[in-house]
């Protein structure tokens, strides 16, 4: 089944216009290190391992996610029982057209279900009395640490799995060998601890700021975030929250209800409480939704025989199904009501196609750097051959302005711009050449003009 899916997966990789940050992890895997000013270091061992048996294309870069997506729904296939409510989660936009879009998170989601697989396996042990050997508990450090390699998030997989411990309750049986996979964890993640002391913690504290910045509450961020989720998995993570809170001792006598219990319940409202905070990501709260379909059967099993039970968690699908059918019909024929200026998707093939253009007449013209605004399309730019750097100080920062420059660190070089070059763009420099106007039109109209200069230091 993990290879059907994969394989079905690799056609959606294919076939849908690959985003701007995809392009972005790309360019990490051409620069491992520590980790990254955004995210740490696992998206580009991932899309670099890939690529480096599949070669330069758009399946290389896409199949960390196809292979992630058909892994994390066998495992919630394996944890559902009975397994006919998990099924339906192949009609959600995560696990049909979005399952091969690479992000961060690619491997938060494969080691969140990994780490929740053997959590339960942990707790089975200690309902049977087996013993728990060292190895078992290295091995779930290794899985902690690789996730939080994967992306930040993963750092709530701590107390929520600490809090399965103390509903486990013996304390004595456990607590050693979970401070030593704590150590462990530790051990794996120091790449994110030596590249933060290289650069004086500015990636640590961006994410933080990005993350918990200053508070701005309001039903506005709640709604967005809350519609969202619905679009991603339907009304049943959310309406079965308070039954999930309240049947929490009954759910808890089960190691593998337990587990689940905890590493959905507890990161959810917290992303739920967040939400009344000011704006969150919809993309934030996805691994914690891996623990919700197990408790979601269990409702089904007990609500069996009800019209609730037999229609409710079917009905539920319905917003999603319909997110997922509305992407797909979208992709192959652009829905007219959606103006061009917001069609995110017929505007990103647009893009990928431009760049290309872009990229074959700068390969013709005489070597040079090229300089560009935005770090999206230094990645784009960069994934078609050409040698892209971001112009330090005119977007927000990425991995590209690690190191600033500007068109007056070379003697020559090119500066693209959807503009009229500002005064602060051409500082230091000649009087710029226009060479190229590269029209980016998307289904007739026309967006932006990007035009490509020619310029030489004073």
């Amino acid at each position: 089944m993990v290879l059907a899916l994969t394989l079905v997966y690799s056609c959606f990789a294919a076939l849908c216009a690959p985003a701007d940050d995809e392009f972005y992890y790309w360019c990490w895997a051409q620069q491992l290190q520590w980790s990254y000013y955004d995210h740490p270091v696992m998206t580009a061992l991932m899309i670099r391992g890939s690529g480096t048996f599949l070669g330069h294309n758009l399946i290389a870069l896409r199949m960390p996610a196809c292979l992630t997506s058909a892994i994390v729904f066998a495992i919630i296939l394996h944890l559902t029982q009975p397994r006919k409510i998990a099924w339906w989660l192949l009609v959600t936009p995560l696990f049909s057209i979005g399952a091969c879009i690479v992000t961060p998170d690619t491997p938060l989601l494969l080691f969140w279900a990994a780490y929740l697989l053997w959590l339960i396996a942990v707790h089975s042990r200690l309902a049977d009395a087996r013993p728990l050997t060292l190895g078992f508990w290295t091995l779930g450090g290794v899985l902690l640490g690789c996730g939080v390699l994967g992306k930040y998030t993963m750092a709530l997989a701590v107390p929520a799995g600490f809090l399965s411990f103390l509903l486990a309750g013996t304390p004595r049986r456990w607590l050693a060998g979970y401070l030593f996979h704590g150590v462990v964890s530790f051990v794996v993640t120091l790449p994110i601890l030596i590249f933060n002391i290289q650069h004086d913690f500015v990636p640590i504290l961006y994410q933080w700021t990005h993350s918990m910045g200053t508070p701005n509450p309001g039903l506005r961020h709640f709604g967005d975030f809350v519609g969202l989720q619905m679009l991603l998995f339907g009304t049943a993570p959310l309406v079965l929250l308070p039954w999930v809170l309240w049947n929490w001792r009954s759910l808890a006598q089960s190691p593998r209800l337990r587990v689940c219990l905890c590493l959905y319940g507890f990161p959810f409202a917290f992303f739920l409480w967040k939400a009344t905070r000011g704006h969150l990501e919809g993309n934030w709260a996805l691994a914690s939704y891996i623990g919700f379909w197990p408790l979601a059967a269990e409702w089904h099993e007990r609500r069996r025989g009800t019209f609730s039970g037999k229609w409710g968690m079917r009905l539920s699908f319905l917003p999603a199904g319909l997110a997922s059918l509305g992407l797909t019909v979208h992709t192959l024929w652009p829905i007219p009501v959606l103006s061009p200026a917001s069609d995110r998707v017929t505007r990103q093939a647009e893009k990928n196609r431009l760049a290309a253009q872009m990229a074959a007449d700068l390969k013709r013209l005489p070597p040079g750097p090229v300089f560009v605004d935005t770090y999206q399309w230094v990645a784009l730019l960069r994934f078609h051959g050409v040698d892209a750097r971001q112009f330090a100080g005119m977007s927000r920062p990425s991995h590209f302005t690690q190191s600033p420059e500007t068109p007056t660190d070379y003697p020559e070089c090119y500066i693209l711009w959807s503009d009229i070059l500002k005064p602060v763009v051409k500082a230091g420099l000649k009087e710029p050449q226009p060479l190229a106007e590269y029209p980016l039109m998307v289904r007739g109209q026309l967006l932006t003009v990007f035009g490509l200069w020619k310029v030489e230091r004073r």
